[in-house]
């Protein structure tokens, strides 16, 4: 995190650097405690040179304690001595090592045990570090009171050990949160927060002052004593508290201790002091700072910690709103006006559901669902789906409260039913059922495509039969052709050649060998026909347009129709297995023209648009609906116009088909283009002279 980087900024600086800029800031700090020394020497009511010492050891990195560690002595000294000269040089040395040793103390323990950085807006935290604190100080104490009286007038130690304990401390729990929450940003408060107009905050801190002038000053008092006593100081502390993190109330606790300090040993205020008690005065003060410092920055935490929770929740529960309000599924809850109780039998409980209960919260999906307007209020009544899935309640609470996929259907118009997938949970409480929670999924789409997907599986089940079937046919055709042509010129052949070596072993004259030669001429233009009915001439070397011409010239002069081909002239590059499937698919139009158009003139035409081959089958023959064309396998347009449609819409072709009874047939096939440096040799073109190769088709 960006904010995060910020401290670490003071680890790559020298150390030497880092104590010389703390040394002014110290040795300002020391100045203002001296201020407020009981009595010389002795320790004073408020101490802020320990809450900027601590702070300072928490910014900065370890191996920078002992150079600053040395400027808090070096301005201590300096301020205790020449420029103030508050103690003899031995006790200003004492003091400045006890001080800088019990705050080393407290720093190390909040690194410890809370961490390097203290989130003050949490409780946790915050009253881990007033007790470290607490413990520090009051160890440091010990020694600090030493310092200054010794340890043989007993009351004069324990009176100075407990101020010297309670200045510290109060100097640290309110210098350390507020120059931390300065030096950190990710410790003020939350920046989802509004920023405070000034004017707000200046009516709190003139308010405040009020009241601390009014508590301390002593001009004015009242003769209602609950509005003097100093404790009032907590209502505006409080109100601050309320409205401010950690870095405001801070500040004002730092006002209230600064005031009621010089007013108090200004010898005004409810602790001032008495001849002879001036101890007892500041002891007094300080157990009431200590009770408003801790207590408010705890309060403060906590406010900022339900503020800050607060916060998440409502957020979190924006976020779960816009979830449901734009969620696609109908998302709703279930009311019961009266519990239900889980003893009552199914049909009593489902007749208490129809009595108790009614739909309490929906989102706009649900409404929709139901029947509605999505812009309508909720919806008080059940939808027409909604009692078969509450039907299952029962058997939902059997089930431990939750069943899933509850199939509604909501009839619709023209048979365009909807299908819903339900889900509900159920909420019991005390043995009785309080509320519902549902979710409606609409799977309407789902199952279409699940029924296509299953009528297209049935599809290629069939088509796989009849290939398999169409294969073996072939396969009985070829042989039938072989036999009945080939098979039979083969035998004559050998019954020929048979004859011319019996009359040349008998020396008769040989027979005349014409005949052989006709059964040897037979034969080859079987083979030739045979070869012709696989592999279409063409095709395969001179490219799709003299393949199709091939296919028209061969189909006019069978079927006895007239074929008008015709081709714009342009290059037509196609893969192999493209111009394959576009001569499969106009043979199949062909065949489909003679069976079934009783056409006696049928139109040819290829052409290039849009970077697609196009090819178009026309027929002036009886026609047909396209709507009762379905594609499917065993209905009209059989298998090969559903095989032809399926294998073009791999490669990314289409299949059109336009035709009405007595007005013909116009079918309209594009394929797309090979590239002709990808397809290279592969790519069948056209729009070239068909070239014969030398020799013809050889045998």
């Amino acid at each position: 995190m960006q904010v995060a980087a910020q401290p670490e900024s003071f680890l790559v600086r020298h150390p030497v650097a880092v104590a010389a800029a703390y040394l002014p800031l110290h040795l300002v700090a020391t100045l203002a405690g001296n201020t407020l020394l009981v009595q010389g020497p002795s320790a004073a009511a408020f101490w802020p040179a320990s809450g900027t010492e601590i702070a300072a050891l928490l910014l900065v990195g370890r191996r920078s304690w002992p150079w600053l560690l040395a400027a808090a002595f070096a301005a201590e000294l300096l301020a205790y001595g020449p420029l103030q000269q508050v103690y003899p040089t031995q006790t200003g040395v004492l003091a400045g090592l006890v001080n800088a040793g019990q705050c080393a103390l407290a720093a190390f323990l909040v690194r410890r045990y809370i961490g390097r950085r203290v989130d003050f807006q949490r409780v946790a935290p915050t009253a881990r570090f007033c007790a470290v604190l607490f413990l520090a100080f009051f160890a440091g104490a010990l020694a600090g009171a030493a310092s200054l009286t010794g340890v043989g007038d007993a009351t004069a130690y324990w009176r100075n050990q407990q101020v010297w304990w309670l200045a510290g401390f109060l100097g640290a729990i309110v210098f350390v949160p507020l120059i931390l929450s300065w030096a950190e940003p990710d410790l003020r408060s939350a920046s989802h927060r509004p920023a405070p107009r000034p004017w707000f905050v200046l009516l709190q801190f003139a308010v405040l002052a009020l009241v601390l002038w009014h508590v301390f000053s002593g001009s004015y008092r009242m003769e209602l004593i609950a509005f003097d006593s100093p404790f009032l100081v907590y209502t505006a502390m409080v109100w601050i508290a309320s409205t401010g993190g950690a870095r405001r109330v801070t500040c004002a606790l730092l006002l209230v201790s600064f005031v009621a300090a010089l007013y108090t040993l200004a010898g005004a205020g409810p602790y001032r002091a008495v001849p002879g008690a001036t101890f007892d005065a500041v002891l007094n003060l300080q157990a009431f700072l200590v009770l408003v410092v801790v207590p408010l920055l705890v309060v403060q935490a906590s406010i900022a910690e339900k503020r800050r929770a607060l916060v998440q929740v409502e957020m979190s529960d924006a976020r779960y709103r816009a979830f449901v309000e734009h969620s696609s599924e109908a998302i709703f809850r279930y009311e019961l006006s009266q519990p239900m109780p889980l003893l009552l039998s199914a049909r009593e409980q489902r007749a208490w559901l129809e009595t108790h209960g009614h739909i309490a919260e929906a989102n706009d999906a649900f409404r929709e669902a139901a029947g509605g307007d999505a812009t309508e209020s909720l919806v008080a009544r059940w939808p027409p789906w909604l009692g078969r899935c509450l039907a299952t309640v029962p058997d939902t609470i059997a089930a431990g409260g939750r069943v899933d996929n509850v199939e509604c259907v909501l009839p619709g118009p023209y048979g365009l039913d909807r299908i819903l997938l339900v889900s509900l949970t159920t909420e019991v409480s005390h043995g009785a059922l309080q509320r519902i929670w549902g979710a409606a999924r609409d799977v309407t789409h789902y199952r279409a495509a699940q029924r296509r997907l299953e009528e297209q599986q049935r599809e290629l089940r069939a088509l796989a039969t009849e290939l398999t079937l169409t294969e073996d046919r072939a396969r009985r055709k070829i042989a039938a052709d072989l036999h009945d042509g080939l098979a039979q010129s083969l035998v004559g052949l050998q019954m020929h050649i048979a004859a011319i070596r019996s009359a040349a072993e008998q020396g008769r004259p040989l027979p005349d060998i014409s005949a052989l030669e006709l059964t040897i001429s037979e034969s080859t233009a079987q083979v030739r026909a045979l070869m012709t009915d696989l592999t279409p001439p063409g095709l395969h070397d001179q490219g799709i347009v003299a393949g199709l011409r091939w296919l028209a010239d061969e189909f006019a002069s069978r079927q006895r129709i007239r074929v008008d081909f015709a081709d714009d002239g342009a290059p037509k590059p196609l893969a192999e297995s493209t111009a394959v499937l576009v001569f499969q698919a106009a043979r199949q139009l062909l065949q489909n023209v003679a069976r079934h158009a009783q056409a006696t003139v049928v139109t040819i035409r290829t052409l290039v648009a849009d970077g697609r081959l196009e090819l178009v089958v026309t027929d002036a023959g009886v026609g047909f609906n396209v709507s009762d064309l379905t594609f499917l396998p065993s209905q009209r347009g059989g298998f090969g116009l559903y095989s032809i449609r399926e294998r073009l819409t791999i490669i990314g072709g289409t299949l059109e088909i336009e035709s009405s009874p007595g007005r013909g047939t116009r079918v309209r096939i594009t394929a797309p283009l090979a590239d002709h440096a990808a397809a290279g040799p592969a790519a069948l073109g056209s729009g070239e002279r068909p070239v014969r190769r030398p020799g013809g088709l050889a045998c």
